[in-house]
C-alpha cells in the first residue's frame, strides 16, 4: 500500500495499533497529509508526534485540535504549538483561526487586547460561559475585553452579568448594559457598592423605578 491517497483512505476507515501505525510512518514520513492523519490516530505514539508537529501549517493544528480521538497528550502539544506561532502571523490569518480554533485552544488568548481578535473570541462558536468569566477574571487590562463584549450577546447571561457587576474594573458602560440581566439582589449589591460610579448608580435607580 504505496499510494498516498490509499494510505489516506485506509487510515480514515479506523483505529490501528500502534505497530501498524509506526510502520506506515517510516513508509510514508515524508508525505504531509499522512503525517496529519496519523496524528489523529489514538494510538500514534507521542514520540513520533513530536518530529511532525513544528511542520504543520496552521489550519491543520486547528483542526488537529478539535478531534477529540487525538490523543490528549499530542492535542496539548499541538495547541501549544499554534499558541507560540500565533504572534507571526498576520492579523488576517489570526482572526480567521480564532474564529473556528475549539475552547482549548482560546484559552491561550486570556490576556489578548487587540479588539478584533477579542470579537473573533467572542463570536467562535464554541466559547462557553466558564470561558468568558476566565477573561472576566483577566491580569491583563480589562477595558478591550469588555469593548468587545459589550459588541456581542454574552452580557446578557445572568451569571456573566453577576461577574460584571462584581468586577472593580469594570467600565460605566458595561455595567450600565448589564443593569436589565442583574436579579435584585445583585443590583442592590452593585448600588451600595462605594465604588461603583455615580452614573451607574443612577442608571439603576432609573430601571427599578421604571419596573
Amino acid at each position: 500500500m504505496d499510494d498516498e491517497l490509499e494510505v489516506l483512505k485506509y487510515l480514515f476507515r479506523g483505529t490501528f495499533q500502534e505497530p501498524e501505525l509506526v510502520d506506515i510512518f517510516y513508509r510514508h514520513r515524508n508525505k504531509y497529509r499522512v503525517m496529519v492523519s496519523l496524528l489523529q490516530q489514538p494510538r500514534f505514539p507521542e514520540k513520533h508526534a513530536l518530529g511532525i508537529i513544528p511542520k504543520l501549517f496552521p489550519i491543520d493544528l486547528v483542526k488537529i485540535s478539535k478531534n477529540k480521538l487525538t490523543n490528549p497528550n499530542i492535542r496539548k502539544r499541538i495547541e501549544l504549538e499554534f499558541a507560540s506561532k500565533f504572534p507571526r502571523f498576520p492579523l488576517g490569518e489570526k482572526i480567521s483561526y480564532i474564529k473556528i480554533a475549539p475552547g482549548s485552544i482560546l484559552e491561550f488568548f486570556i490576556e489578548e487586547t487587540d479588539p478584533r481578535i477579542l470579537d473573533a473570541i467572542l463570536h467562535n462558536e464554541y466559547v462557553t460561559e466558564e470561558l468568558i468569566l476566565k477573561f472576566i477574571n483577566r491580569k491583563n487590562d480589562h477595558m478591550p475585553f469588555y469593548e468587545a463584549l459589550s459588541n456581542s450577546e454574552w452580557f446578557k447571561r445572568p451569571s456573566i452579568a453577576e461577574a460584571i457587576s462584581l468586577d472593580n474594573h469594570a467600565p460605566i458602560k458595561i455595567l450600565s448594559m448589564i443593569i436589565p440581566y442583574l436579579n435584585l439582589r445583585h443590583l442592590e449589591q452593585l448600588f451600595v457598592n462605594t465604588g461603583t460610579h455615580q452614573i451607574v448608580k443612577r442608571n439603576i435607580r432609573e430601571y427599578l423605578e421604571s419596573r
